[in-house]
């Protein structure tokens, strides 16, 4: 039992750290073509051209005419049976209403609103389980990820891609803040605080380093794959204990974990979008809704069985 676990979790650890290997230097930002294309329509080009939705969402002559040459050029080379570009790190989506990234800005949305949508079945619980009170801190926290998520692909600017990455890093980090605290058993805020404590100084010296010193793109991806490897082991540890204690849903854990690296591993298989919208990435966040809703149900259920169990160990 133990060792396939073990085996299985250094497999997804390894799955993570492959998925992080990410190309965000762009041939399409160095063809001549391109950097023509926006030279010329920027002399041509002045802001009351610009339809209210792309000025409402700070489109400019200059985003205005980056999108549009590289929509140009990626038509012509579609047609012809070429190679479609990256440009700045991204494939060249077809936008709608001055959304950027509209697959995933939807898939964003609706992983939000699984989040807010648990809030009544995480309520279910007796209000002395203290899961109660971190599965209420992780709807919140899942919700305004997924929000900066959703604002980010919505345009991209500096400011909107900190706040996808910082919160998308603390949510990955309160997952395994979770998972400890589980494993654990730790049940009032003074055991608790020590773990909360040893999870926050790293992340903000992670985003004070990112803000201040260097916003370096691998070192947080890596750092989130260390993370995510780390909340691997005490989740795989939290399926030992369900299944010691004779839990019939024991392995839900260890499944959902491995549905959760999959999901995060579509990350590299980077590829043109299909219909010029749907790429790896957005797909990514498509397979990660219904995970959401799977994770709330197990540990409402776990927690639910926790305390069953506290019941019949007391008599």
């Amino acid at each position: 039992m133990r060792p396939r676990l073990l085996r299985l979790c250094a497999g997804c650890g390894l799955l993570l750290l492959l998925s992080i290997s990410m190309v965000w230097a762009s041939s399409g930002d160095r063809q001549l073509s391109f950097r023509k294309c926006v030279n010329q329509c920027r002399v041509n080009c002045t802001p009351d051209q610009l339809a209210l939705h792309l000025r409402l969402l700070f489109w400019d002559c200059e985003s205005n005419c980056d999108y549009s040459c590289q929509r140009h050029i990626t038509r012509q080379a579609q047609l012809a049976g070429k190679r479609v570009h990256q440009y700045h790190g991204k494939w060249p989506f077809v936008r709608i209403l001055g959304v950027q990234e509209p697959a995933s800005v939807l898939f964003s949305i609706m992983n939000g609103v699984m989040h807010v949508r648990s809030w009544k079945l995480v309520q279910s619980l007796p209000q002395i389980h203290p899961m109660r009170r971190w599965l209420g801190v992780f709807i919140v926290l899942g919700t305004w990820s997924w929000f900066c998520s959703a604002v980010f692909h919505t345009r991209d600017f500096p400011l909107t891609e900190k706040l996808d990455y910082f919160s998308a890093g603390l949510n990955v980090l309160y997952i395994f803040f979770l998972g400890t605290v589980r494993m654990l058993r730790l049940s009032s805020w003074r055991q608790t605080r020590v773990v909360a404590i040893a999870c926050a100084i790293p992340y903000l010296l992670h985003v004070g380093y990112l803000s201040f010193v260097r916003f370096d793109y691998g070192y947080n991806m890596m750092a989130n794959a260390i993370v995510g490897l780390l909340s691997n082991f005490v989740w795989f540890a939290v399926t030992i204990q369900a299944y010691r204690n004779g839990q019939p849903f024991w392995w839900k854990p260890a499944l959902l974990i491995v549905l959760t690296d999959l999901a995060f591993s579509l990350e590299a298989f980077d590829f043109p979008p299909f219909a010029d919208t749907l790429d790896a990435h957005s797909l990514w966040h498509a397979a990660t809704i219904p995970i959401v809703a799977h994770w709330y149900d197990y540990l409402v259920a776990d927690a639910k069985w926790d305390t069953r169990l506290e019941q019949l160990r007391k008599r």
